[in-house]
């Protein structure tokens, strides 16, 4: 949609449309993607990130996966809330990149 030349507006739109048609599924069991490149970027509002692990899971709470709990390695960022896709999206950062090289520390 994006290489179609779609707004954002207009991509949300598809895609809520294809989620109310079932024309787009809820995430199954075990569905996962990351993002270990050093040259990744997140947007603008948030730049680089750590190399992490996304596992994708119908919407629920953070709570059912212990996210944002102190000492929790499981993320939940509530800018992912606002997806068009009937998800949640929560993030394990990893301590390598995808060349070896280890990651920095975050507070």
């Amino acid at each position: 949609m994006v290489l179609a030349g779609l707004s954002k507006r207009r991509m949300e739109e598809t895609i809520k449309g294809k989620v109310a048609k079932g024309e787009l599924p809820v995430p199954e069991s075990g569905a996962m993607s990351y993002m270990l490149a050093k040259d990744g970027y997140l947007g603008d509002s948030v730049g680089h990130w750590h190399p992490h692990l996304m596992f994708h899971v119908p919407t629920t709470d953070n709570a059912s996966w212990g996210a944002n709990v102190v000492c929790s390695p499981v993320v939940q960022n509530d800018q992912f809330r606002d997806v068009p896709e009937p998800e949640t999206i929560f993030m394990v950062p990893v301590g390598k990149w995808s060349d070896g090289s280890t990651a920095r520390a975050e507070k």
